[in-house]
């Protein structure tokens, strides 16, 4: 048991981390098979069977889960097995690396419990996969998994498994709202001087535009170019009217720590003004700050209100300007 300590430990450790955590449940099945169960003398070695398995776990981060489950590797016979079954109860940190937002890679390290014909013992346990979401509360994976050190007083096997699996996660029912660029039509508001003979003045403004988490790269803080392209009417605006400034604001949601999503929030605001610049807006009529966690606009507790609260919103503040006679 002193070879899991570490393991068993770090896992429950980021099991209490502080965090926005989805509860999700699981199962799979597939194909087991053992290595190194049996030797040249075994008769009518028998070390490959059907397997089944349930999970759940608790997602901390969209990349960071921590996942427990009960695997039943199937019946054997070979070394020490008589047509016995294996089975393991498993605790791990599973990794996520996203390749679009539908697809992602995962990976997990940790520990298990080997129950290995009528003999038991503690191992460790590594696997890999690929995540599809098929569904706001589903997704499908598909998975390999070893168990190391699976062994009786005969032979030290390893259990393996390749397996199609299915996953509900519970909080994500909720309808996300649109992260692409949302753009409002331009409207003015005129106020007239009484005075006939004194200038008329008129007050102006652009609607706030608020840039989605769709609108940078993957990963990236960079503004992507389909989005760059959303702001040729701001730009047009702001050339017809110099009076006119522009404020923008980065905000992130609370995933991760405070001072890496202020930087965040920073990165992607400065890459929206560093975009007008380019098309062409002075710099000196350009102000971009970053609110990192500040001022949600939707619940936290939801990867759909994380999503909406990952924006950088555009704004022009209201100005007033002389209309020619």
């Amino acid at each position: 048991m002193k070879k899991l300590a570490a393991v068993i430990s770090a896992s429950l450790l980021l099991a209490s981390a502080p965090s926005m955590a989805e509860l999700y449940v699981g199962g799979k099945v597939g194909k087991s098979w053992l290595d190194d169960a049996c030797t040249t003398a075994t008769a009518n070695c028998d070390d490959e069977a059907s397997t089944a398995g349930v999970f759940a776990g608790y997602e901390m981060w969209d990349f960071l889960s921590i996942e427990g489950g009960y695997d039943y590797l199937g019946k054997f016979t070979a070394d020490g097995l008589n047509d016995d079954k294996v089975e393991a109860f498993t605790l791990a940190p599973k990794l996520n690396l996203p390749i679009t937002n539908d697809i992602s890679l995962y990976g997990k390290f940790g520990g298990a419990y080997v129950k290995y014909g009528n003999q038991d013992d503690y191992s460790y346990l590594g696997a890999a996969g690929i995540e599809f979401d098929s569904h706001e509360n589903v997704t499908v994976r598909v998975e390999y998994q070893t168990i190391t050190d699976a062994n009786n007083d005969q032979v030290r096997a390893m259990g393996n498994s390749a397996t199609l699996g299915f996953v509900y996660k519970f909080g994500g029912s909720e309808e996300a709202a649109p992260v692409a660029v949302v753009e409002e039509e331009m409207t003015e508001e005129v106020v007239v001087e009484e005075t006939p003979a004194e200038p008329v003045v008129e007050t102006k403004t652009f609607e706030t535009q608020q840039l989605g988490t769709g609108s940078f790269k993957l990963n990236s803080t960079e503004l992507n170019q389909d989005s760059a392209a959303q702001l040729d009417e701001l730009v047009e605006f702001l050339n017809t009217y110099p009076q006119a400034n522009v404020e923008i604001v980065g905000y992130t949601d609370t995933s991760g720590a405070a001072e890496y999503n202020q930087v965040v929030s920073e990165k992607r605001a400065q890459s929206v003004a560093n975009a007008l610049e380019e098309k062409g807006i002075d710099s000196s009529r350009i102000t971009a700050r970053g609110e990192g966690e500040n001022n949600p606009i939707a619940s936290n507790e939801t990867r759909e209100g994380r999503e909406q609260n990952r924006r950088v919103e555009v704004i022009v503040p209201e100005f007033e300007y002389q209309v020619a006679q």
